[in-house]
């Protein structure tokens, strides 16, 4: 429910149109010292939040708790005892994470449960046009292009497999699987008839495999690294930084080397089926573009590139020599600039009597903006690169026959059949498990599509999904989470203070990693004018398909060419530096979690985890602490962890505290190792591995001790004022704030499973604690728990020595 209809609800109810969002009048109002629902005259009895959220997250937690239970003793079992009772296990997620061996992972907790939730907002949002809509035509024709993507990839699917009426024929599979290439090969098609002339060069074609989004046997990615930097506006880094990694597939070109296409492993049908007549026109002979290709030809080619890759002779002394300056022995990140990368293809076609390739055209044609020649590329192995690209270069493009037609050489066409071989997934069923060795542009299709075809529209028009989402779902601007943050950031500061082990230079540092770290809270959006102009090439292409609901399924081929096109754009406008790159972070505010990037001091919150039972705006401010403040600690206590310890506030590694509280602070890290070391999965279970789980656990209780602490500082100033936190309806009464906030944390991990898939989940190098481990280790290391819940010393809960860092 949006917040609009929200309110027109609440108008309804007298009592409420004051609570609508408690979260953001008390933190906002305790933080600049704005009065919040009290005043002169006014009583101080707590009020109940009766929105819909709040009724359905206070019947939730009743429900899950197991009351019967002492939280002295087992705290998980008192909050989530019930949990296992309430839930049934989900059969299509079971069944998705089984093995052979080991049968169905039965496994449910609390966030599975709110991942169900977002995928069924992101179903509504792709099967009915009335749930996200925009009065600008250009955004509206974008959200229908992305529906429009889904609905024809499920009728693709539907046809596929029969349509409802059993099996389909071999020919209506293949009838299929040749309407989506022949869609995916229209924008490959337009492109090489407009390439057709004399002047094109072999550089322009592998740039146009590689950018049409197919998986290429040239490869070209882009570093992790690079886009950091460009989101950073790190210019220094940037010179430092490769902004392209260069590879040859030799896994594709050894599962399809020439001793296999002797024995016609598999190389005859698929080289059959794109180019056999009985289905009409050859999918390989688009308007007789490529010629007449065929298996001998090929085998030819392979076998020469083969040889190609092998020959290091025209190097070493006397010879070519492979630049050393960004490069150190074996390393794979050698790194290299694209003049110099020119300089040495010039010299092995000299020592061959060819035409060197040229890498400056080649990247001007990928990013279609004059490269930097200074610009670093990363080639794992530059010889078997430089090999291929110049062996390939001293072969013509176009090939002339009698009548002057141009069709593609050989090489060429080559080229486009192994480019093809990256869509395995597409293929007749009885083509898709032949080997081709090349990597996929998609997961092979399961069931009746519905998840495949959500998530190749999740992957390949992430950017568009989420604006649909955040227009449907996320009105609001998450200001309150902001105003949170700087509540749990001053928590936490002020519990460092309080700490006699950090030496009073560390907690200067310590407060200036915490109050230096940026957050980015639901969705960091660039405006309506860059995105359209992005999707401006994909808008124009959408509008000239013609679609009907009667070929939809028909049309998916081009529908996932446009798709696949953006997707690999928006990677090569970050390697050009066009980018409005805030669009393209690899994290999507459609997961329902959140991160610290510790090299960056970035804690990150999407769009997803925003969302009840974890946040809404209404809830009462220690629930929200107990909820999505508990997780903002979490992230803040990775800045501290094992790892994130031991890099300072601009991402450099090395100790920024003395070494009398880097002493100190491993004491306390060995004191959590030995701790949930000696915890076990269940009762006669295996030993819990914590070394794996140390930073996690570290995490948990600094955020844990974060969330109570911010507790602390809005009662405080709430003091004297007569002022009451709001309540949960239909909660005992006797439940404090205090208590309401750990049960609300400990909720986060209710989960129901079985022994044997514990086993399975954490045995190897698991990077989380179980769930009911992690609430055991938060309340044992919390003196606040034991308080709140009146826990004698000596309790299992409340142990003699407790894990604490602030």
């Amino acid at each position: 429910m949006s917040v609009a209809a929200l309110r027109a609800r609440s108008l309804l109810t007298v009592v409420t149109v004051a609570l609508l969002s408690p979260l953001a009048n008390s933190i906002r109002s305790e933080i600049v010292g704005i009065p919040s629902g009290s005043g002169p005259g006014q009583s101080a009895i707590p009020v109940t939040c009766q929105s819909v959220e709040c009724v359905s997250l206070a019947s939730q937690m009743a429900s899950y708790m197991n009351t019967s239970a002492d939280p002295c003793e087992d705290f998980y079992n008192y909050a989530c005892g019930n949990f296992p009772s309430m839930v049934r296990y989900d059969p299509v997620r079971a069944s998705a994470g089984m093995s052979f061996k080991d049968g169905d992972l039965l496994f449910e907790d609390r966030m599975s449960l709110m991942s169900d939730g977002l995928e069924r907002n992101i179903y509504e949002l792709l099967v009915l046009d009335r749930v996200a809509s925009s009065p600008d035509q250009d955004i509206s024709d974008l959200f229908n292009f992305t529906r429009l993507f889904y609905r024809s990839c499920r009728q693709w699917v539907h046809t596929r497999s029969g349509g409802g009426f059993g099996q389909p024929s071999a020919s209506l599979n293949a009838a299929n699987s040749a309407s989506f290439f022949a869609g995916v090969l229209d924008h490959l098609n337009e492109t090489l008839w407009t390439l057709c002339n004399e002047e094109v060069a072999m550089e322009t074609v592998l740039a146009t495999l590689v950018k049409t989004g197919g998986s290429s046997m040239l490869g070209v990615t882009l570093p992790r690294q690079f886009a950091t930097n460009v989101i950073e506006n790190d210019d220094f880094n940037l010179t430092q930084t490769a902004r392209a990694v260069v590879s040859i597939d030799r896994l594709s070109l050894f599962l399809r080397g020439s001793a296999e296409l002797e024995r016609n492993a598999f190389f005859r049908e698929w080289l059959d089926f794109l180019t056999e007549r009985k289905l009409g026109a050859p999918l390989l002979n688009f308007g007789s573009l490529v010629g007449n290709a065929s298996r001998p030809r090929f085998q030819r080619i392979i076998k020469r590139i083969e040889k190609s890759l092998n020959d290091n002779s025209l190097y070493g002394p006397g010879g070519c020599t492979v630049p050393e300056r960004y490069s150190f022995g074996l390393d794979s990140g050698a790194k290299y600039n694209v003049s110099e990368l020119d300089e040495l293809s010039a010299c092995v076609a000299a020592a061959k009597g060819g035409v060197p390739f040229s890498w400056s055209r080649f990247f001007d044609e990928l990013l279609q903006s004059p490269v930097d020649k200074s610009a670093l590329v990363q080639l794992p192995n530059i010889k078997e690169v430089i090999n291929f690209v110049n062996d390939i270069k001293s072969r013509p493009v176009f090939a002339k026959s009698n009548d002057s037609s141009a069709s593609l050489s050989d090489d060429a066409a080559f080229l486009v059949f192994d480019w093809l071989l990256s869509f395995r997934s597409f293929f007749p069923p009885d083509l898709q498990n032949l080997k081709s060795g090349r990597t996929q542009v998609a997961r092979d299709i399961e069931g009746d599509g519905v998840a495949s075809c959500m998530l190749w529209t999740k992957t390949l028009l992430q950017p568009i999904l989420e604006r649909m989402y955040q227009t449907a779902y996320h009105q609001q601007d998450f200001s309150d989470v902001n105003e949170l943050v700087k509540l749990i950031k001053e928590a936490a500061i002020t519990g460092v203070r309080g700490q006699s082990w950090i030496t009073p230079s560390a907690k200067v540092a310590i407060e200036k990693k915490i109050r230096a770290a940026k957050e980015t809270i639901g969705l960091d959006k660039i405006s309506t004018a860059e995105f359209k102009a992005f999707y401006a090439p994909t808008l124009e292409e959408f509008r000239a398909v013609d679609l009907r609901p009667s070929n939809l399924d028909r049309k998916f081929g081009t529908l996932f060419s446009l798709a696949l096109c953006a997707y690999a754009h928006k990677n090569f406008d970050v390697m050009s530096g066009l980018s409005p790159v805030t669009l393209f972070m690899e994290i999507s505010p459609l997961v329902v979690n959140a991160f610290n990037w510790i090299e960056r001091n970035q804690i990150i919150f999407p769009m997803a985890i925003l969302a009840p039972p974890y946040y809404h705006p209404s809830y009462p401010p220690h629930i929200s602490l107990g909820s999505i403040g508990y997780v903002i600690g979490h992230e803040i206590g990775h800045s501290f962890d094992n790892t994130g310890h031991q890099i300072d506030q601009q991402g450099a590694i090395g100790h920024f505290w003395d070494n009398e509280t880097e002493a100190n602070y491993l004491d306390r890290m060995e004191c959590v190792r030995s701790r949930y070391g000696d915890y076990r999965l269940y009762p006669g279970g295996p030993v819990h591995l914590s070394n794996s789980t140390l930073g996690n656990d570290i995490a948990d209780i600094i955020g844990i001790q974060a969330a109570v602490g911010a507790l602390k500082l809005l009662k405080s100033r709430r003091q004297g004022r007569g002022r009451l936190l709001p309540r949960l309806p239909n909660l005992p009464a006797s439940l404090s704030p205090e208590q309401q906030l750990f049960i609300q944390a400990a909720q986060s991990w209710c989960f129901k499973s079985e022994p044997h898939i514990l086993d399975r989940i954490y045995q190897g190098w698991p990077s989380h604690s179980p769930h009911h481990l992690r609430v055991r280790g938060v309340a044992e290391n919390s003196p606040e728990f034991a308080e709140a819940f009146k826990c004698r010393r000596g309790k299992p809960m409340n142990p003699v020595k407790k894990c604490i860092f602030w």
